[in-house]
């Protein structure tokens, strides 16, 4: 470590660790699993909210700790980027790191237990594969993200399997609401994945970690990328028009409502039209400046499907 960088406070390194910026993923899935349970009729249980939100975040923040564990140990993470890399700074030993890996982990597998019991099996089988994607994402040997399954797993962990799971723990029944309109959402979480892997092109390829960024090289990167930011928008126009079909209806909110989420628009086709090129040290932080879009569309999206039933009773 060098004199011209001296640690900070414990605290500002654990958050450095943790990575908070990047909850955005996690928690706007779970507002979106809530929101979804209130417009399809049910009272919301506000303990079993903040539960299963407790719960999602620690899985979530155990994920970040062992991707920089492994990043590292790997050699794949050798940059200091401006918010993240306790390890790589030598703030932090991968020992340390790994210990409070697991007691996150452990956080969330107690939270899932608890639930399964309140709640019942399905929370359990929705928990396992959380944790089993957690530890699979980054583990030495075989993982997820060396093998270009990491955007895949991402769809799973960060969109499909919190947002249905907040819906069950409200509801406890099947529906393709939540699997449904978890995509658009999901779409802008593989984008934050994406714009670290993106940058991380050249490392990772030094290093054999093989993501869809670095098979897609930087052109196919950006082209991927613009995909991700448009994608969701095109997909609630989709189920708008879906949802006015007679005998098709997937409960889409009132077509005004569900458009509300377009007021992020114009933010969406800005970072859609973004080269590298022309801005080196934004293209190094556009991980998270998609947290910031993803959190965007998440808040549009949710407000949306809280109003919509009010609409719709006064119409």
């Amino acid at each position: 470590m060098s004199e011209n960088d001296i640690p900070p406070s414990k605290l500002k390194i654990w958050i450095t660790a943790v990575r908070p910026f990047a909850y955005t993923a996690s928690v706007s899935a779970v507002v979106l699993g809530l929101a979804l349970s209130h417009y399809a009729g049910f009272d919301i249980n506000w303990l079993h909210f903040i539960i299963t939100l407790v719960g999602v975040v620690s899985i979530h923040t155990a994920a970040n700790l062992l991707n920089d564990v492994y990043d590292f140990k790997n050699g794949v993470d050798t940059v200091v980027l401006p918010v993240s890399g306790a390890v790589v700074r030598g703030w932090l030993t991968p020992e340390q790191v790994k210990r409070a890996a697991i007691m996150f982990l452990a956080i969330g597998f107690a939270i899932g237990l608890y639930l399964v019991f309140t709640i019942g099996w399905m929370i359990l089988a929705i928990s396992l594969i959380g944790i089993v994607l957690t530890l699979l994402y980054t583990t030495p040997g075989f993982s997820l993200k060396s093998a270009a399954l990491g955007d895949l797993s991402f769809f799973f962990l960060y969109g499909i399997l919190p947002v249905f799971g907040t819906f069950w723990v409200q509801t406890q029944t099947f529906s393709i609401l939540p699997i449904l309109w978890s995509i658009p959402l999901v779409l802008y979480t593989v984008g934050i994945l994406h714009s670290n892997n993106w940058h991380d092109i050249e490392t990772d390829t030094e290093k054999g970690c093989v993501t869809v960024a670095s098979k897609l090289g930087h052109k196919g990167s950006s082209k991927y990328y613009k995909m991700l930011m448009l994608a969701p928008f095109i997909l609630v126009c989709l189920y708008v028009v879906i949802g006015l079909i007679p005998g098709l209806d997937i409960m889409t909110p009132s077509p005004l409502l569900a458009l509300i989420v377009f007021l992020a628009f114009p933010t969406a086709l800005k970072l859609a039209k973004f080269k590298k090129e022309d801005d080196m040290q934004k293209f190094m932080m556009l991980d998270g400046i998609t947290a910031q879009m993803q959190m965007k569309f998440g808040i549009l999206l949710t407000i949306g499907l809280f109003v919509s039933p009010y609409i719709t009773e006064m119409l």
